[in-house]
């Protein structure tokens, strides 16, 4: 086993427990047995969180070429893949609201304030991984880094539907084009 392997074994249990605890709370809500009332925008965010950590999950292969570690790198790397999961559980909370309408607008500014940290550590963590990496991402991902902070401080500060369901969709959109048009391959730095 390299260190890369090592490193990416906590890592794979943090994902794979946030991945873990949406897939079951969207199994609840399919089976929704006490009549939970189910709320659009909370189901698109839902989306996104998930396809934040299938990126994360994706995009983390990039360090398998860095043969040095230090303890600081992987207690970066650590906190991201905590933070990713502190968003599923501020998602879908482990003991489900009656109305997930009232809960994401009780939950918003926590939910925005993770996000916004999420964001912050990619940036760091891209930066890691190198000039020629950041170069490859390409313009795309400073418009959606910049869009992420920007509409993340409007939908803490603003609770009209509307403007929840443009954020919510703006994102999920986004994503399924980056899958779409960035996920080729997969490769180091």
């Amino acid at each position: 086993m390299d260190t890369f392997e090592y490193i990416s074994t906590l890592l794979s249990i943090i994902i794979g427990v946030g991945i873990t605890h949406l897939l079951i709370g969207i199994s609840r809500l399919i089976n929704n047995p006490k009549g939970v009332k189910i709320y659009w925008i909370h189901l698109v965010w839902t989306f996104s969180v998930f396809t934040n950590l299938i990126w994360f999950w994706w995009f983390e292969y990039g360090f398998s070429s860095v043969t040095e570690w230090t303890f600081q790198m992987y207690f970066f790397i650590i906190i991201y893949a905590v933070l990713l999961f502190l968003l599923c559980v501020i998602n879908i909370p482990f003991h489900f609201p009656e109305n997930f309408k009232e809960y994401y607008y009780s939950s918003k500014n926590g939910f925005f304030i993770v996000f916004i940290a999420v964001n912050a550590i990619d940036i760091l963590d891209s930066y890691l991984k190198g000039g020629d990496y950041l170069i490859k991402l390409g313009m795309s991902y400073l418009i959606y880094v910049i869009a992420c902070f920007v509409l993340s401080i409007l939908a803490i500060l603003i609770r009209k539907e509307i403007v929840h369901g443009i954020i919510a969709i703006s994102f999920a959109l986004y994503q399924i084009w980056y899958a779409i048009t960035a996920f080729s391959t997969i490769s180091a730095v």
